[in-house]
């Protein structure tokens, strides 16, 4: 789960379009002063947690479901180490070492591989491209907080339309690492929460970040030469929210069916839309459902069938799948 974001005045985006008296002029240019100082911020703390040895344990709210996770977080002269391990509901480990994850599933002795980019991690973090999100969300530091006995920033990421969720970060202060986070709907509301409830930072890289279990006689798949890229995906949305942008497609092909699927996101909200031919022999979604934050939305088109999903708004998923078409 990638989790990204105090707001920047209203006054700062309306005034460009209005004739600003001198005092109003001014205010301008404090409001932008402190919406620069916001990202800056974010920027260097971002920056500064990538290259701390930490671990922790933190709990993941999703609708009404409680996950509780071991982290660690680790650089050395190898590169970077991070690994998420469940405390409760089924044992499984995720271990990533640089560009390859590793998810470990002991109770059914399995290990599945998989690459991903250099700068993606497995551990709740800010996004990267704070600096481009000021288009989309108003950016406001709201002042200071504690989590799990550490003095925090607290940040509030506001969307600037009602297709994409609000966001609240907690972001520690010696370490520049997310310590807390909520997702908020379109009216305000806590859909999801992450909160560590323990944290300590090392002088090296935790030996936990490196450890696995005997796994000699685990069943190992790699995940990615199930799927192939492609570029030319043959659809297109034309109704995207503002900001929205193709990130990755991906092609699955077996004997039954074909499965596309692309990621769509603004650098901090995303959806994905998976478009099937053929037949899967399960059961396909026809309308709309939710799930906490996750919404839903299924329908057929010509041949295919499309579901758009993510943690957006009902009427952004909706809109999504109601504006796919092919393309020649």
């Amino acid at each position: 789960m990638k989790m990204r974001f105090p707001a920047f005045a209203a006054l700062l985006f309306t005034l460009p379009f209005i004739p600003a008296s001198p005092a109003q002029a001014g205010d301008a240019a404090n409001a932008g002063d402190a919406a620069n100082n916001v990202t800056d911020l974010v920027r260097k703390m971002s920056a500064a947690s990538e290259q701390r040895n930490y671990d922790g344990i933190f709990v993941l709210r999703k609708s009404d479901t409680l996950m509780s996770m071991r982290v660690v977080h680790g650089i050395d002269k190898r590169g970077k180490w991070e690994s998420l391990e469940s405390l409760n509901g089924e044992n499984r480990k995720v271990v990533r070492h640089n560009d390859e994850v590793l998810s470990i599933f002991p109770e059914r002795k399995l290990i599945t591989v998989s690459q991903t980019r250099s700068k993606d991690s497995i551990h709740p973090a800010l996004p990267d491209n704070i600096g481009n999100l000021v288009k989309y969300y108003r950016i406001e530091q709201l002042g200071d907080d504690r989590v799990a006995g550490r003095d925090t920033i607290v940040l509030d990421v506001k969307p600037k339309d009602r297709l994409r969720y609000g966001y609240k970060y907690w972001l520690d202060n010696d370490t520049g690492v997310l310590l807390k986070c909520d997702l908020l709907n379109e009216d305000g509301d806590v859909v999801e929460q992450m909160m560590y409830t323990s944290f300590q930072e090392h002088d090296t890289a935790p030996e936990s970040a490196f450890s696995t279990l005997d796994v000699s006689d685990y069943k190992r798949e790699q995940l990615d030469l199930e799927r192939k890229t492609v570029k030319n995906t043959g659809w297109t949305v034309n109704e995207l929210p503002s900001g929205f942008m193709l990130t990755q497609s991906t092609l699955r092909h077996n004997e039954k069916t074909d499965s596309l699927h692309m990621i769509y996101s603004d650098g901090l909200a995303s959806v994905s839309v998976f478009i099937e031919t053929g037949d899967s022999g399960h059961h396909r979604l026809d309308g709309a459902t939710s799930m906490g934050a996750l919404n839903v939305y299924g329908e057929k088109i010509d041949d295919a069938h499309v579901t758009v999903m993510g943690e957006v708004p009902q009427a952004t998923v909706v809109r999504i799948a109601h504006s796919m078409t092919r393309t020649p």
